[in-house]
């Protein structure tokens, strides 16, 4: 791909201050430390940096030019590569992706949003639309205001269909990336208790999720989670075309019965499409991924997938790290890795697949880090979650973090509780109490690097 110097300064509204770009440039990064040769820099501002500072160095590497808000220091230098004004380069980034997009009139693209399950959902989306098109996709979370453009700016014509996710921590950031990404389908996965700090309440993030349908018109497909009332509240007020999955739904388009978990591989249940039925199969353990992948069916089907075809990118489907990822340690218990996110409904769902798969003369461990972005209501959800614990019979449960007194409360003395004041500790209490058939569970935010409980082990 090529971006010319006109295209920049016409998706931008921006202004060349000097410089030059005869051959375009190749690509766009926002990383100083990983940009190529012949790509353009966006010099973006955060909290604790400011992208401007590192323009000299990116222009010294031979990088096509930079797009800037101010002119940076010590530039009289650096003759060479194009510098571009604008008032915003946040702004200028999502105006490039979004023109770059609408370059390409017939691509299908799916759009997935949610409290849980979107990373999955997005990867059974792409799976099944590369089997028959040429599929772009975000990369691992790359769902904010900086990673969907830069994935949309990836684009080529080889693409048939690109699956972006779009993740949000306030209102109004979800309608910016629809409006980016222009989708002609989208599915909202679930509402949940994520990011109550700022949404407030389960109505909050209903509200910031159904920013992604609010300009969806006939010509649109919103598919609906059937089971999520939250969610079918929000369809009923969207003006476009509707397509309902669901598992205790029996009137969804597309529904599963019969799930059966297959030991800690995979999960077995017949997918249903109208009227169409087959026996299908996803690799990795969570009964709960049954419904990200009727979601993914949903939106495939929506961009024109036939059944055998979603049969297809379901079976060559693989499940990412840190997912319910199942590991096994030199001590000979086994570790569900789901250390990349948590919230509470993920945390439920995460206790009940280690409490269903439980075996005989095997114990089931929790170890759990704190939930953040829960504000006011934090000690009381971990406490709900003790709670729970204690009522699948979990045989111990380890907790880590600020809140971790509140979860130890709720568990009561049904199950064996400890505190661990570090990732070391935690393993320290792993490698003594479990046993060669014993599995445990790593869940916590990604704040709180559970990940590094299993470096730990393998340090003893």
């Amino acid at each position: 791909m090529k971006f010319s110097l006109d295209f920049l300064l016409k998706s931008t509204g921006g202004r060349l201050l000097g410089g030059r770009m005869p051959l375009g440039a190749s690509g766009i990064s926002t990383d100083s430390r990983t940009i190529r040769k012949n790509q353009l820099f966006v010099a973006l501002k955060g909290e604790n940096f400011d992208g401007h500072d590192y323009v000299p160095d990116v222009l010294s590497k031979g990088c096509a030019g930079a797009v800037v808000e101010k002119y940076p220091r010590e530039m009289a230098k650096y003759g060479c590569g194009a510098l571009i004004k604008v008032a915003s380069t946040q702004a200028a980034l999502l105006d490039m992706a979004r023109r770059w997009r609408n370059s390409f009139a017939g691509l299908k693209v799916a759009a997935v949003t949610g409290s849980n399950g979107k990373t999955t959902t997005k990867n059974m989306t792409r799976s099944i639309l590369s089997v028959s098109n040429e599929t772009l996709a975000t990369s691992g979370n790359f769902n904010n205001q900086i990673g969907l453009p830069l994935t949309l700016l990836k684009l080529e014509k080889s693409h048939a269909a690109c699956v972006v996710e779009m993740g949000m921590n306030s209102f109004g950031e979800i309608r910016t990336l629809a409006e980016c990404a222009s989708p002609q389908v989208g599915a909202i996965t679930n509402i949940g208790n994520a990011h109550l700090e700022k949404m407030g309440t389960l109505e909050g993030v209903a509200k910031a999720k159904g920013e992604l349908v609010e300009n969806f018109g006939p010509e649109n497909t919103f598919c609906v989670n059937a089971d999520d009332p939250r969610v079918v509240k929000i369809a009923e007020g969207a003006d476009c075309g509707k397509i309902a999955y669901g598992i205790r739904n029996p009137d969804a388009f597309i529904r599963a019965d019969d799930i059966r978990r297959e030991g800690l591989e995979s999960v077995e249940f017949t997918m249903r499409v109208g009227e169409r039925s087959a026996r299908t199969r996803i690799r990795g353990m969570g009964v709960h991924n049954v419904m990200n992948a009727l979601s993914a069916a949903a939106l495939a089907h929506s961009l024109g997938c036939g059944m055998n075809e979603i049969l297809a990118g379901l079976e060559k489907y693989a499940p990412a790290a840190m997912r319910l990822e199942v590991i096994r340690t030199r001590f000979g218990f086994r570790i569900i890795n789901d250390t990349y996110n948590a919230n509470p409904d993920s945390v439920r769902a995460a206790l009940e697949e280690l409490a269903g798969q439980k075996t005989k003369g095997a114990r089931t461990v929790a170890v759990l880090g704190d939930m953040l972005e829960l504000g006011e209501k934090s000690a009381r959800e971990h406490e709900k979650i003790g709670e729970r614990v204690s009522a699948l019979g979990i045989d111990m449960v380890v907790a880590l973090g600020e809140f971790s007194e509140a979860l130890l409360s709720g568990a009561g003395g049904a199950t064996r509780r400890r505190a661990a004041g570090s990732h070391a500790e935690a393993a320290e209490i792993l490698a003594e109490f479990c046993g060669p058939d014993d599995l445990v569970l790593l869940k916590g935010s990604r704040g709180m690097r559970m990940e590094e409980i299993i470096k730990e082990l393998y340090e003893r």
